[in-house]
């Protein structure tokens, strides 16, 4: 609670920082008919009806030397009453959407938090659809996320450690964690590293990732962005970490490791030799999304004779018309459906479906039938794209998206050579990097036997009894106790 400095708030400094807030209502009454006092509160953030008759009715009934006490503020059957005694601190309370009571002659102001803020409904996420599991997904007021995990959560171990960022901007960030799970080091660590982020304001919470990521240089993501609570919920039961902000349905989950961008809440919520099948799909794509292109280069290139010769005869005559060498044709099919994908993002629902049909059967058979790109190279250019959808983490499809041109440049200039050098430097940066100070590449370097048994494939639920070495938690069995 602030120091009590008798009248430090005055209406005229609260005037002079609320010029054009044409919002923000100030609404005057009278204490004993005699004394000015003023309702301040911005008008689409509270729910002026119950303000009305939970704050403002009790609050004018009474005399001026009833509200001087503070113990008859505490009891007006408002929802949460604050004392504020500084002019900064009322300003701060107005703008959180809260309703604020002024008056002069009291030397403190009473704030009142009953806010109506618009938000749409809790639906599932577009981008990570399940099939069995849970079809809610975060929302972008925060209270209504923490009441979501509250929800799945019913303990009070679930903790929220709040912090505001923003100069300009003020919002709220929470860090979420299970106490007696989650490891106390790594969640001060994480806090002290999130409270000294200093910037005017955060659009997304892609702002925190880029602002306290350890390797912020690296094409990987270190931390884990989804809008499902379901998965949320797994995370902190495995002792890792959430931020949340408000304003943004996405939160970011860490540390983690490379192979939990290939999980799914599906691979959870069947048997586990499904789990499993789902899992080895999902690996089995990230290997072609990133090396079937540069392959082609490279035996097209330099390794020709590596084809079988019933192949060779039909792919020398697909080439035959192409005028460009091999790197320049699968660069321009590349990025041509790279920029399909972002005006499928960018459009309308209904118009980007149509470019995607457009451009996939109009543009390709143009393109082979022009002479410019071979009909192989289609095929595999179409591969490489559906591979690219399988992986759940856009984050990660991303990064991928981008390997594969290295890919590509590296098979241009040394063949498959060059594809084993790029994949060896791939695994030497998987090894050298962290998320929130633990190895990235667990559990298969360093290996961690336990940790295998949820990487390539999902083994049963019963053989899993160990939470994820790489949370470093004390409590490591799941049921709750390290007896196991």
């Amino acid at each position: 609670m602030d120091t009590k400095t008798p009248n430090s708030i005055t209406m005229q400094s609260i005037r002079d920082a609320l010029v054009d807030c044409p919002d923000i209502i100030q609404k005057k009454v009278y204490i004993d008919n005699q004394h000015e006092a003023f309702f301040l509160y911005i008008k689409q953030l509270t729910d002026y009806a119950s303000v009305q008759s939970d704050f403002i009715s009790p609050l004018i009934a009474m005399s001026l030397q009833q509200l001087s006490n503070e113990i008859n503020i505490h009891n007006i059957p408002c929802g949460e009453t604050t004392i504020l005694y500084d002019s900064t601190k009322v300003i701060e309370s107005i703008m959180d959407g809260n309703t604020v009571f002024v008056c002069e002659q009291i030397p403190f102001a009473v704030a009142c938090m009953l806010p109506d803020v618009e938000k749409r409904s809790i639906e599932e996420p577009d981008t990570e659809k399940n099939v069995r599991g849970s079809h809610e997904g975060f929302v972008e007021p925060i209270y209504t996320n923490l009441s979501i995990l509250r929800r799945k959560i019913k303990n009070n171990k679930l903790k929220f450690k709040t912090i505001t960022l923003g100069v300009q901007t003020q919002q709220m960030v929470v860090i979420a964690y299970i106490e007696g799970i989650a490891n106390m080091d790594i969640v001060n660590g994480l806090f002290d590293k999130v409270s000294k982020i200093n910037i005017d304001g955060l659009s997304s919470v892609g702002y925190i990732e880029q602002s306290i990521s350890a390797h912020p240089n690296s094409v990987f993501p270190q931390f884990l962005s989804t809008e499902r609570p379901d998965k949320t919920t797994a995370a902190l039961l495995e002792g890792r970490i959430v931020i949340l902000e408000d304003g943004t349905p996405r939160v970011l989950i860490a540390p983690v490791d490379f192979i939990a961008f290939f999980q799914g809440m599906d691979d959870y919520s069947t048997l586990w030799i499904h789990g499993s099948f789902l899992r080895l799909i999902r690996i089995a794509a990230l290997i072609i999304a990133i090396l079937l292109p540069s392959m082609y280069i490279s035996i097209t290139s330099f390794h020709y004779y590596a084809v079988p010769l019933d192949l060779l005869i039909p792919l020398a005559e697909s080439r035959a018309r192409v005028p460009f060498p091999p790197i320049v044709e699968a660069l321009i099919l590349e990025f041509t459906i790279e920029m399909v994908r972002e005006a499928a993002i960018r459009l309308p629902t209904y118009i980007g479906t149509s470019i995607s049909v457009v451009a996939g059967l109009i543009i390709g058979q143009a393109a082979v039938e022009a002479g410019i790109v071979s009909n192989l190279l289609i095929i595999i250019v179409a591969a490489t794209a559906i591979a690219s959808y399988v992986l759940p983490s856009q984050d990660m499809a991303m990064a991928i998206r981008i390997l594969r041109f290295v890919y590509m440049i590296s098979a241009s200039v040394f063949g498959i050579i060059g594809i084993v050098v790029s994949t060896a430097l791939t695994f030497a940066h998987l090894t050298r990097i962290e998320s929130l100070g633990q190895p990235y590449f667990q559990p298969f370097s360093p290996l961690d036997t336990n940790g295998l048994k949820d990487s390539i494939l999902r083994l049963p639920l019963k053989k899993m009894k160990k939470r994820p070495y790489m949370t470093r938690i004390k409590n490591k069995f799941r049921s709750g106790n390290d007896e196991g």
